[in-house]
């Protein structure tokens, strides 16, 4: 496997290559941490749990189950791809996969969502993180382009659990992801804001805001920073942390009310913020020396012109 056990720690089998500055990937094994918790009561009395086969779950899923017997389907699928085999999780992706994001897709489109389809909502991201839990799944999210989006569309500070577990998966995708993930996260989240004519990182700053949610409020931080530590251009990274702070950001973060997780982001935050400034600082320091001294000291000066050889002035031009 590609990950041992349940991505506790993945970025120690993760080889990256920091470049000049100073990378603090102190967003640590957290950030990562796509399965957080353990079953959830109730489950082991499901007969999905011990009777269905990966196959009879794309069965169930494609046949259009009633709205309350999806999320019993949902829970049990949940346990089944957190706790079989990748090859269980191979045979279910095949097919399995796109019927998730199309459940999901569908409650995303609905106008108004009563109480059950937040649930199913829920769930089925559930089930995209268990999922993705190894090479495999992840492969698999990341090379459907539906996957980023809809995770994307469905952050929603009102449900702080469930984007709690949306951002710590996006978290993880822009650190462990491709070469232009980055990219491709961004480009989600944007669509997603048009659709809703907000700024693009307005719902991230909005789960800050939610102090009866500590957990939602570190998750959030750590998807800051994933975002805004993951480019090597200088210049872009100060623009998407300036975009953070236009959006509310600079306002909020004086009022968080720090806990250890917390204060880990915020340092996190701080000393990156402290890092580009000074490299800031000497590019103009570079750019300051090369105007007033336009000639390099290896290089000699040019000689100055003999009296006998050198020009006429113009007022003898004429005589």
């Amino acid at each position: 496997m590609w990950f041992p056990g349940k991505l506790t720690k993945p970025l120690n089998n993760v080889s990256i290559s920091p470049p000049e500055r100073t990378r603090h990937w102190a967003l640590r094994a957290e950030s990562c941490q796509l399965v957080t918790g353990s079953s959830q009561g109730g489950l082991r009395n499901s007969k999905h749990e011990s009777t269905l086969s990966s196959q009879e779950y794309v069965h169930e899923l494609r046949s259009g189950i009633t709205e309350d017997k999806l999320l019993n389907c949902l829970e049990s699928l949940r346990v089944s791809l957190t706790s079989n085999p990748v090859s269980w999780v191979h045979n279910f992706g095949h097919e399995g996969l796109g019927l998730l994001l199309e459940a999901l897709e569908k409650l995303l489109d609905k106008k108004q969502q009563d109480n059950m389809d937040k649930r199913n909502q829920h769930k089925l991201i559930q089930c995209l993180k268990a999922f993705m839990n190894n090479k495999y799944g992840l492969q698999r999210i990341l090379g459907d382009e539906r996957s980023l989006l809809l995770l994307a569309r469905a952050i929603d500070p009102k449900q702080a659990n469930m984007m709690t577990e949306i951002v710590k998966i996006l978290s993880a995708v822009c650190i462990i992801g491709e070469e232009n993930i980055l990219d491709k996260i961004l480009t989600a989240m944007t669509i997603a804001a048009e659709r809703n004519n907000k700024d693009r990182f307005a719902p991230i700053v909005e789960g800050l805001e939610n102090h009866e949610a500590q957990q939602l409020q570190v998750a959030c931080m750590q998807l800051i920073n994933a975002l805004v530590t993951s480019p090597d251009d200088l210049d872009f990274r100060i623009h998407l942390r300036n975009e953070f702070l236009r959006c509310g950001l600079k306002k909020i973060l004086p009022e968080l009310k720090e806990t250890e997780e917390l204060d880990i982001q915020l340092k996190v935050f701080n000393e990156n913020k402290e890092e580009d400034a000074i490299e800031l600082s000497h590019r103009f320091d570079d750019i300051r020396s090369e105007m007033e001294y336009p000639f390099s000291p290896a290089s000699p000066l040019p000689p100055p012109p003999h009296p006998l050889t050198a020009p006429a002035p113009p007022h003898r031009w004429l005589v």
